[in-house]
């Protein structure tokens, strides 16, 4: 099969479009035919060498969410059948595998695509969708009425959350450049502050929850925008946020997990028309080191995405 490899850590320019041998499955596990494959921050620090302790021995493939097609299904499987289209993301403790032609699914990592969702929309949502849903609604326990803040609210991960607290009935507030404004407010985000004219920890106060996409000075300055009962979770800064409990109030992270059951309710409302996922843009498998490119520079709106051949 062809898939994108690197073979030693550094820049975009690593990435090679090679023939690879396809994986084979085990009884848990699921064979797809990939259509798309979504770029994250995450695979462009994997491939810099940011957890080469972890990962172990090189070359690696890259991507951990993923849509496409069953091709062959383990002993062990029921959930979903040969032919069905499903998407899914990778749990992030084993290298993904996601920019190939075929990828492995593990049996709670797979769930089934609604018919009227694209492949590149199921693609776009599975890693950031269950960011987002796991940070407000598992750690966070957004309620109804409560007043959130959320970072980088046109990002990958951002949009959906914007979506998914109004959803939840929560007011929401994001942050985002001039440009995006429109499109922030056009998710149902009740305020759009611009970050780049306008201070947030000056704009606004007791607020019940803060999402930080960002990390850094961003969420340091987040803590004092909080009510003391309320918290800031982090998907990004897992030392920062340990200056939470100086400010007095509670500091909370997210590492993603696969979740099915998520994915498939996250799969519901998109059929539904409820949620919306935005994809920035489209690149052919074998341009990943141009996906990765324009996933660096940041600040960008919605999901990257690879289309697989």
């Amino acid at each position: 099969m062809k898939a994108v490899r690197f073979h030693v850590h550094g820049g975009p320019e690593v990435l090679r479009y090679e023939d690879v041998n396809t994986p084979t499955i085990n009884a848990d596990e699921v064979l797809i035919r990939v259509r798309s494959a979504g770029v994250s921050p995450f695979d462009a620090k994997v491939r810099r060498g940011y957890y080469k302790d972890f990962y172990g021995s090189l070359p690696h493939i890259l991507g951990w969410d993923l849509s496409g097609d069953v091709v062959a299904i383990g002993l062990d499987i029921s959930s979903v059948k040969k032919g069905d289209p499903v998407f899914g993301y990778i749990d992030a403790h084993r290298m993904g595998g996601a920019y190939a032609e075929y990828a492995i699914l593990k049996k709670d990592e797979v769930s089934y695509k609604p018919l009227h969702v694209s492949y590149h929309e199921a693609a776009a949502v599975a890693m950031n969708g269950l960011t987002a849903w796991q940070a407000l609604f598992d750690t966070a326990h957004l309620e109804k009425g409560q007043t959130v803040l959320i970072h980088a609210a046109a990002g990958g991960v951002g949009h959906l959350a914007v979506q998914f607290a109004k959803w939840k009935g929560a007011h929401v507030i994001g942050t985002a450049s001039a440009k995006n404004r429109e499109f922030v407010l056009s998710l149902g985000a009740d305020e759009c502050i611009d970050y780049t004219t306008t201070p947030f920890e000056s704009a606004v106060k007791d607020i019940d929850l803060v999402l930080d996409t960002i990390g850094g000075d961003t969420l340091k300055k987040s803590f004092s925008a909080v009510t003391p009962t309320g918290a800031v979770v982090t998907i990004t800064d897992f030392e920062g946020i340990k200056e939470a409990a100086r400010y007095g109030v509670k500091g909370l992270t997210v590492f993603v997990k696969p979740n099915t059951k998520q994915l498939s309710e996250i799969g519901h409302l998109m059929e539904q028309g409820k949620l919306k996922v935005q994809i920035e843009k489209v690149f052919p498998l074998q341009e990943a080191e141009k996906a990765h490119i324009l996933c660096e520079t940041g600040h960008g709106k919605g999901k990257i995405i690879l289309m697989v051949p």
